[in-house]
């Protein structure tokens, strides 16, 4: 079982109880008992009766399950109550149909799952630079789009600026020994393909701090969606809005896994994007063609050429003081719109780094400009970060 690893408070009253099981969905909103709660997972056979003995906070409950404790994630559990377990053939049963050809079997016994992989998510400090390291890893096995086993790495250093995501309030855990070894237990146990959003990003740092092998298999679903659907953005963030799952991200390992497991139960990908796949060459070549096309057209250069020129003349106010500006990257806003708000706010819009940029403002898979940028020791900011400094967010 996973042991707390954090201070975790029991229910004060009978009536607490009721009102957070409603609030995870655990009972009814019209419920006035608790009910039986079940337990399923990669700790136990069969199906176990348990108790919620207590939480944490929103991201993780304790239950009391065979006289041990065990720390889950709310909807990890939810799910497992969605199924009936009284109708589950116990192990026992399993074996005396099998030792006595006699006894009729039932039809409903559990047949291999079709889809096998372990969805992980890493945070950073902010960089896209696997030397800076790595401050929290979430992993869950899911088996046919259910989750069977889960991993939380984080040491909590400020648990206020932990919730504000992007692996604020957390130490460093590249290099914690203990922490390395349990995740690649993890991958090590079930042998699974490994899917990220950005796979490429979580890759390199995990390949670069040894908690991966080399051949590693892993899937990048934002790839696999792009081969399905052509959008506008492809973050996380906008692709859960986009299938009216859920609007808004925490930003922290282990809800972002959740909210793309699902994701991913909406999209139920026939075809995965594998990392270093020479089948998936093509789908790479159709986007990058789609993109220089895009940024070849005429009308649309002319379009955004008159756009810039426009946001000249209409100074709104000179924050930036004249520095030299340069993007990289995919921003939640296009690159007419950032430039077009550098520019209005006083700033310079330039193609390349150099010497002479002072500021790199990045989005999602940055190209070299972010290397240079980082060798230069130029400031770094990302689009939310520049949008604040410019008092537009």
């Amino acid at each position: 079982m996973l042991e707390p690893k954090r201070d975790w408070r029991t229910f004060e009253s009978i009536e607490e109880e009721i009102e957070k099981l409603r609030e995870w969905k655990f009972i009814s909103s019209k419920a006035t008992e608790v009910k039986q709660f079940y337990y399923k997972g990669a700790y136990t056979s069969k199906p176990i009766e348990c108790k919620v003995a207590g939480f944490v906070d929103d991201n993780e409950i304790i239950l009391y399950v065979n006289g041990e404790l065990h720390s889950i994630h709310p909807d990890y559990f939810f799910d497992m109550q969605r199924k009936d377990f009284s109708k589950d053939i116990s192990t026992e049963e399993k074996e005396v149909n099998e030792s006595n050809p006699k006894v009729k079997v039932d039809k409903k016994v559990k047949v291999d799952k079709k889809e096998k992989f372990i969805i992980v998510d890493i945070e950073t400090p902010f960089s896209f630079s696997p030397k800076d390291g790595i401050r929290e890893v979430a992993a869950i096995v899911v088996e046919d789009y259910e989750v069977v086993d889960e991993l939380h790495l984080a040491i909590i250093s400020n648990e206020d600026d932990y919730k504000k995501g992007y692996g604020s309030g957390l130490e460093n855990i590249e290099e914690n020994e203990i922490l390395r070894e349990e995740f690649k237990s993890l991958i090590s146990k079930y042998k699974y393909p490994i899917v990220a959003h950005n796979a490429s990003f979580d890759r390199n740092f995990l390949n670069y701090w040894k908690w991966v092998n080399k051949d590693q298999i892993f899937y990048c679903s934002m790839n696999t969606i792009k081969s399905i659907e052509k959008l506008d953005s492809y973050k996380l963030v906008d692709l859960l809005n986009h299938y009216n799952i859920k609007d808004g991200q925490k930003h922290t390992a282990m809800q972002d896994v959740l909210d793309l497991l699902e994701l991913l139960k909406v999209i139920k990908p026939k075809k995965w994007s594998k990392l270093g796949d020479s089948s998936n060459t093509n789908n790479t070549s159709n986007d990058s063609k789609f993109k220089r096309n895009y940024e070849v057209d005429k009308k649309k250069r002319e379009e955004d050429k008159v756009r810039l020129e426009l946001a000249k003349e209409n100074i709104i106010e000179n924050i930036l003081g004249n520095k030299s500006i340069v993007f990289t990257g995919d921003t939640l806003k296009s690159r007419v719109e950032m430039s077009e708000l550098a520019i209005q706010y006083g700033g310079l819009v330039k193609g390349s780094v150099s010497k002479k940029t002072d500021i790199v403002v990045v989005g999602e898979n940055p190209g070299s400009k972010l290397s240079k940028a980082q060798e230069l020791g130029i400031e770094i900011l990302s689009e939310d970060e520049f949008l604040n400094l410019i008092r537009i967010c």
